[in-house]
């Protein structure tokens, strides 16, 4: 998922109109509808001012951007690394997941 399709996603999780998230940041919401179609590139400080109103992290925003050495990498670090690709919804859901399993081999 693409910085732009991760903005979309979690402002239609909130229930917020394109023009409300715009508005918001005092943008156009033209110039939103682009970010969120990928056509126009957005700003590390209009990254962060959108993860504020959306109420997440500029982090859950960009994961997508990041490069890390797969090959290198631990086990923990490589499930930690597919799982911020994660919607942040998601991500709840695979905790769950995992803290369920983890439970059941009476890891935890």
């Amino acid at each position: 998922m693409e910085v732009g399709e991760r903005i979309r996603y979690v402002r239609e999780s909130k229930n917020m109109t394109q023009k409300k998230l715009a508005d918001s940041i005092h943008i156009s919401p033209s110039f939103m509808n682009r970010i969120e179609k990928g056509s126009s590139q957005v700003s590390l400080d209009c990254v962060c001012s959108i993860a504020k109103v959306l109420e997440v992290t500029p982090q859950a925003l960009l994961c997508d951007i990041f490069v890390y050495p797969d090959d290198d990498a631990s086990i923990s670090e490589r499930i930690k690394i597919t799982v911020e690709k994660f919607p942040p919804d998601r991500q709840k859901e695979f905790l769950a997941v995992l803290n369920t399993l983890a439970s059941h081999l009476k890891l935890l």
